[in-house]
């Protein structure tokens, strides 16, 4: 396999050509791992000799064959590179110990074996591995997967995607789906996020003939739709035959030592609707138990004599089609009592009263749009500026002013810190401002007949249904399953090979990536996988303090909350510690603005005839957002970060996004195509010399230059 790299012109080339070339070689070096030696590092004053050894920083290209095949690789590497930063890089790019490599090479009649403070050959042979590609590591046992969610369909889909069919899902459900959109959802349930961060094809990667980018389908789709895009994807990427649907995993037994690598777990599943219990070994357990399934239950003095309905809003537990002219008081303010506001106007409620006992950022529709466009995360000032179009419109407040929100005294920096998610949708500010909605910051002190007494004195007279929202518990049989009273990272009980998935609750961010599940879950499945392909990258991580560095959570049977129940701040924190060592993958697909745009007024304008038709009194209210608006947003987006984005996407000269799944060893990366990241990556170089100073005297050249620089700071500084 002969890998094309930069090489030499045999014609003449001007001094910026000779520099761009140098800089790719860099690139392909420092993208395997190599170290780059900088000829900054040596330089002699002028007029001045130099002293000691010096080191060649010219570039050369080296071969290298697998010893008795064919299969060879070419690459840059330099005068002065040396055998053993090759053979590290080559291994752990691969994912092989580097004991069992050795680099070959024919001087005369003789073969030698390379040491490692060699300089490196321009041609090798290497002994202890039968390919240039990484090899994925095959396990005894399938995948299991626990859930046929979002993230367990998504699972599936990227295991087939790659062509390895070898893992079970297990459900409870019939379809997939999971909790969220089979049991929590009400039938007038519509996903909040748009449909083109959210879909479960999104990605590069996930892309297919048959899964492209999702035209066709509503922006804003309810249940039923949703759930029937899930059972599309799992249908064109044929991976249904490997789901076990009601079916529950009741116990789960590690045979072998927890630490060993041919450890493997012994599943106990048994059908919900009777049988037998028979047993399935897997080698790795995918977790996602759809986080917190059971609702907060608090009773309120005087439900007895309310005379009304009092319900949880979940499922279909409220008679929607009986409240047409109804009052309703929806107890919360997280995310499912917006959606569940929504809900009620649709259904031709006369008035929503939503009681919290703090009022809580939502997000309009354009901010949402906006956050999944950028290619690096959002800043909380631009969302919060965002969002004052349709406060102010709405009278709804200043964001920046509301409880959750940490800034300093300038509003340059900022944090957003709230125990539920945005509630996402324009409607809520249209409800308010057509006098459909009305947000009360009290709590409930007892009940009467068709009234709710208010804490605070107020009586909300004519009520005849109360919608509880108040959050949501976790179930403690996850933790009972994995016998676990803590997780470690995104691990069950530390177990690198069981991590764990759920929607993490409430909000604590100062830049923002998403609002939806779509982008996170694409990245937390992509990362766990790589690890489970390459065990060796895991075990790698965790020779450098991985598993001690992640943060816990542990179970707090008095908050009745179990261990695999974290916030956002865990999650994130999570995330960041192992991040580097995961691949970054996948494209954001996004719906053009001026469609999104035209969807968003269109919607607007349909719940104002309809509240219009409901015997609302009021004038058309226009939209608070238009194109040049975001424009300006993408404007501001570029001065905060330093990118170039425009609302059309990126610019006519930007590289184009390329599949970055599997870097092919020694070709120049997708990212070197743009000057601006070759340029940051030398800069990044010039002050990267430990690697080789470690390795250095006294006697060169470099470490003299180190040390005389050394003691020009001490001497300043005396």
């Amino acid at each position: 396999m002969a890998l094309a790299v930069p090489q030499p012109s045999a014609v003449c080339i001007t001094l910026a050509e000779h520099r761009e070339e140098a800089l790719q070689r860099m690139a392909i070096m420092s993208n395997m791992g190599l170290h780059v030696f900088h000829p900054e590092w040596q330089t002699v004053p002028s007029g001045s000799m130099p002293r000691g050894r010096q080191y060649s920083t010219t570039f050369k290209t080296t071969t290298m064959r697998i010893f008795g095949g064919d299969d060879e690789i070419t690459f840059p590497i330099q005068t002065c590179t040396r055998a053993g930063d090759v053979k590290d890089a080559l291994c752990t790019a691969l994912g092989v110990d580097p004991e069992s490599v050795h680099f070959y090479i024919k001087r005369g009649c003789s073969i030698r074996k390379l040491r490692a403070g060699d300089e490196m050959a321009t041609f090798a042979s290497v002994k202890g591995i039968n390919s240039f590609r990484p090899q994925r590591h095959i396990w005894p046992h399938p995948a299991g997967v626990i859930g046929a969610g979002y993230n367990g369909l998504k699972t599936a889909m990227i295991y087939a995607k790659s062509g390895n069919h070898n893992f079970v899902v297990f459900d409870r459900n019939d379809k997939v789906g999971g909790y969220c959109w089979i049991t929590a959802a009400n039938k007038g349930s519509k996903l909040q996020t748009e449909f083109g961060s959210f879909h479960i094809w999104w990605g590069q990667d996930c892309v297919t003939e048959k899964c492209p980018y999702p035209k066709g389908w509503e922006i804003w789709p309810k249940k039923e739709k949703v759930l029937e895009h899930f059972h599309y994807a799992a249908e064109a990427y044929g991976v249904l035959p490997n789901f076990q649907f009601k079916t529950n995993v009741a116990k789960m037994d590690i045979v072998g030592d927890k630490d060993a690598h041919d450890r493997y777990y012994k599943l106990s599943v048994h059908p919900v609707d009777g049988g037998d219990t028979r047993e399935v070994n897997v080698s790795l357990i995918y977790n996602y138990p759809g986080c917190m399934t059971r609702n907060r239950i608090i009773d309120y003095p005087g439900e007895d004599v309310f005379a009304g309905h009092v319900a949880y809003g979940m499922n279909d537990d409220c008679p929607y089609h009986e409240l047409k002219g109804q009052n309703v008081a929806i107890l919360g303010n997280g995310a499912f009592a917006v959606e569940n506001a929504r809900t009620c106007s649709e259904h031709a409620t006369n008035k929503v009263f939503l009681l919290t006992r703090r009022k809580n950022l939502a997000s309009p529709r354009v901010p949402c749009w906006f956050v999944h466009q950028g290619p690096f995360p959002t800043p909380g000032k631009l969302v919060l500026d965002m969002f004052k179009p349709m406060y102010e419109l709405a009278d709804f407040g200043d964001p920046w002013e509301y409880w959750s929100v940490h800034a300093s005294s300038d509003r340059s920096k900022v944090s957003i810190v709230q125990n539920s998610r945005f509630g996402i949708g324009d409607v809520t500010f249209l409800m308010v401002m057509y006098g459909k909605l009305e947000y009360i910051q009290d709590t409930v002190k007892r009940l009467t007949h068709h009234t709710v007494h208010l804490t605070g004195g107020r009586k909300l007279e004519g009520v005849t249904v109360i919608l509880k929202s108040l959050g949501l518990l976790g179930d403690w049989a996850v933790d009972r399953l994995h016998k676990m009273t803590q997780m470690v990272g995104m691990y069950c009980d530390g177990d690198w090979r069981r991590p764990l998935l759920i929607d993490a609750i409430g909000m604590n961010a100062a830049n923002f990536t998403t609002f939806s599940t779509g982008i996170g879950s694409h990245g937390f499945v992509l990362g766990q996988k790589y690890l489970h392909d390459y065990p060796n990258e895991f075990y790698r991580m965790r020779s450098m303090g991985l598993m001690k560095q992640l943060p816990t959570n542990k179970a707090d049977k008095d908050l009745d909350k179990p261990a695999y129940v974290f916030d956002v701040k865990y999650s994130m924190s999570a995330s960041i510690i192992a991040e580097t060592m995961n691949p970054k993958l996948g494209q954001l697909t996004r719906h053009p603005v001026d469609y999104y745009l035209e969807q968003c007024i269109t919607d607007w304008d349909h719940y104002q005839k309809m509240f219009k038709e409901q015997g609302c009194d009021r004038e058309y209210v226009p939209y608070p957002y238009n194109r040049q608006m975001i424009e300006g947003y993408f404007k501001e987006y570029c001065s905060l970060t330093g990118l170039s984005v425009t609302a059309d996407g990126p610019p006519a000269d930007a590289p184009e996004l390329k599949d970055c799944l599997e870097n092919v060893l020694g070709a120049l990366p997708a990212w070197a195509e743009d000057r601006r990241n070759l340029e940051g990556m030398e800069q990044s170089l010039r002050k990267d010399k430990g690697w080789w100073s470690q390795r250095s005297n006294g006697q060169e050249l470099f470490r003299q230059s180190e040390l005389s620089e050394e003691h020009r700071h001490l001497a300043i500084g005396n």
